[in-house]
């Protein structure tokens, strides 16, 4: 958003206009002045002007007469006019003009706020309405991965997207049903220097996608500490530092995952992915929860299990929302079925004890274990064989030939079943959970890459890295390189 333009002959009211509200609150970078119409319309020509505040009587030219000259010229401008007249043919042209709202003075302020506020969510739905939708689709694409670097070299001549800055960070606000105001203020308090590209997803989740030369989580952080001062209760989480564009979409799958981790935590205020990328768990607690999510241990063993984690957060300070918020995000990292990367756990409750905790990851793991029973209860009973197989081996060599060998099955029949039953071919989703596994093991030990290929049954290293590169987006090293460098920050 840009300028606010407040224009009245008396000089008192535009002080009082000019300091009645904190205008960057909703979006507005500069509030301009002008003390009749000819000026007025000067600076509209000048600046590029979303709000006018006008008073319909004034000396040369009345506001109604200025309005309909704006009307003719730029018609996306938004206007409230101001009177001392309580008038009805004023108020009826002004409805004909199609202004946001008609205030009669001495103006209330309560009023005044409510109106700008209408006015600042109504010029973020048209600009979002208006956007370009070549360039929003551009956009959504280069977020998500979704396109080659010369695609996205060769479309960005045609946009305002600058895709050859040295560093890019992914930033995500979460606020209920009012992100524009929040995103536009954001975007609006950046520097010059900095290119900065709002996306709203919906009403309450909007991406900014920040580049420059000299950026930096700290540098984001100080830009953002008045949004979070006007709104208490909005998350704002920053992605981890993308080295140039084709690493953007590494930052948005951080931010996506920073969030998440502040939803299951409870948390708000601004956080960054390197905050949360230092998993807390030892060899051993992952072996535990690993052994859990393959149902291998019984309801005694989880309840202990879960006693130490507590006694563990107890003793390293870790808060228990927090170690919470871990554990799920783990239990969604583990290598299996894709169809449970959905599941949505309970945020932590706002009783931090231990008791809670407890509580709280029993239940989490409940809800994953009967997910997944659910979804295998629509799967046939050869499907769910052909997966036990899958889980079983999947450090050896796989094959449908190779089950239905051991089982006297047609490996035509079972490919065909199993493709229509989980809308994927055996070879992806083996490849899913292998690489799944890649990752938690470059995250957690030092294994060479050659021996993690090992571990997750490929033998050919240069194939291991082609399907890394495939699902990941980035080689095995850089991965294990960006976790360092995050976790040393």
């Amino acid at each position: 958003m840009n300028d606010v333009l407040l224009v009245d002959d008396e000089q008192i009211v535009l002080q009082n206009l000019s300091a009645a509200l904190d205008w960057s609150e909703f979006g507005f970078q500069n509030v301009r002045t002008a003390s009749n119409a000819l000026d007025a319309l000067n600076i509209v020509k000048k600046y590029l002007i979303d709000l006018i505040i006008l008073d319909i009587q004034m000396p040369q030219m009345t506001g109604l007469e200025m309005l309909k000259i704006l009307r003719e010229q730029y018609p996306d401008i938004h206007c409230i006019l101001i009177s001392a007249y309580s008038k009805f043919e004023y108020a009826k042209e002004a409805l004909c003009l199609n202004v946001e709202n008609y205030l009669l003075k001495p103006i209330d302020i309560n009023e005044l706020r409510e109106t700008v506020a209408h006015a600042a969510d109504n010029i973020a739905k048209a600009s979002a309405s208006s956007h370009n939708l070549f360039e929003r689709n551009l956009l959504e694409r280069w977020l998500y991965g979704r396109i080659t670097s010369d695609e996205l070299m060769e479309h960005s001549q045609y946009t305002h997207y600058n895709v050859l800055m040295r560093h890019y960070f992914v930033v995500i606000l979460s606020f209920e049903n009012r992100v524009s105001r929040p995103l536009h203020a954001l975007t609006s308090a950046l520097p010059k220097d900095i290119v900065a590209y709002p996306l709203r997803e919906d009403e309450s989740t909007g991406i900014l996608l920040c580049g420059g030369y000299e950026i930096s989580e700290e540098f984001i952080e100080s830009a953002a500490s008045f949004l979070l001062k006007m709104y208490p209760d909005i998350k704002l989480v920053i992605g981890s530092r993308a080295t140039g564009s084709n690493d953007v979409s590494r930052s948005m799958a951080a931010a996506r995952h920073t969030l998440e981790f502040a939803r299951l935590s409870g948390r708000t205020g601004c956080l960054s992915s390197y905050h949360i990328n230092r998993t807390p768990f030892s060899p051993e607690e992952l072996s535990c929860l690993n052994d859990i999510e393959q149902n291998l241990l019984s309801e005694k063993q989880i309840r202990a299990f879960i006693s130490r984690l507590a006694e563990h957060a107890a003793n390293s300070g870790e808060r228990y929302c927090d170690l919470y918020a871990h554990i799920c995000l783990a239990l969604h990292d583990m290598p299996d079925d894709p169809d449970l990367q959905a599941l949505v756990f309970p945020p932590f409750s706002n009783s931090h004890t231990q008791e809670a905790f407890e509580q709280a990851v029993y239940h989490a793991i409940h809800l994953y274990h009967q997910s997944k029973q659910q979804s295998t209860k629509m799967l046939s009973p050869i499907t769910q064989r052909v997966i036990h197989y899958i889980r079983d081996n999947l450090s050896s060599s796989i094959s449908i030939k190779h089950f239905c060998e051991q089982t006297n099955m047609n490996s035509t029949y079972i490919g065909r079943l199993f493709k229509e039953e989980l809308n994927m071919y055996f070879s992806e989703y083996v490849c899913i959970l292998r690489i799944n596994k890649a990752k938690l093991l470059l995250e957690n030990t030092t294994l060479s890459v050659s021996d993690i290929a090992r571990q997750v049954g490929i033998y050919d290293v240069s194939y291991f890295v082609q399907c890394f590169k495939k699902q990941e987006r980035t080689s095995p090293m850089k991965y294990r390189q960006a976790l360092l460098k995050n976790t040393n920050q």
